[in-house]
């Protein structure tokens, strides 16, 4: 009988600390999903414009992009797998369109639509990475996002600059 007492207060005791550890991985699951996604669409949206734009500074954004986010994608791979986390290897349904729609923009509209997507996907990653920054678990995707996070930044104030002109 005081066995079984005491394995119900273990369990007691234990389950929130358990349910913690779970909420907390579905985080950084979550996280690393949609980071590892945007990642992928970044590079591949930026392999388009290089081969199809027609406008200088979106092709120097571009190739800048395909630079910056060709190290991040290993930084956070590196982060998941030591938080033992799987990172999707192909895009999202939802960024697969975007690159579709990308695609067959017409060439008079390119530049413009290639900028388009480029903003609102860098000011979704911003805050996809400063709320996991400041709300995530610690871990080492946790650190790997603060460390993406001002270059993610700096390109949301670039092509601010490239879209307002």
């Amino acid at each position: 009988m005081r066995l079984i007492f005491k394995a119900c207060l273990l369990f007691v005791f234990a389950a929130p600390a358990f349910a913690a550890d779970e909420a907390a991985r579905q985080k950084a699951t979550d996280f690393a999903f949609r980071a590892a996604a945007s990642n992928m669409f970044e590079l591949k949206a930026a392999e388009i414009e290089v081969a199809k734009g027609a406008a200088e500074d979106a092709k120097q954004f571009a190739t800048d992009m395909l630079k910056d986010h060709g190290r991040a994608g290993p930084i956070l791979a590196v982060a998941a797998k030591e938080d033992g986390v799987e990172l999707p290897s192909a895009l999202d349904e939802e960024h697969a369109r975007k690159l579709d729609a990308l695609q067959e923009s017409d060439r008079e509209n390119f530049d413009q639509a290639y900028l388009s997507t480029q903003m609102t996907a860098h000011e979704e990653a911003v805050s996809l990475f400063t709320d996991y920054s400041q709300n995530g678990p610690d871990g080492a995707l946790k650190r790997a996002s603060q460390k993406i996070l001002p270059d993610l930044r700096m390109h949301l104030t670039r092509i601010k600059g490239l879209t307002s002109k």
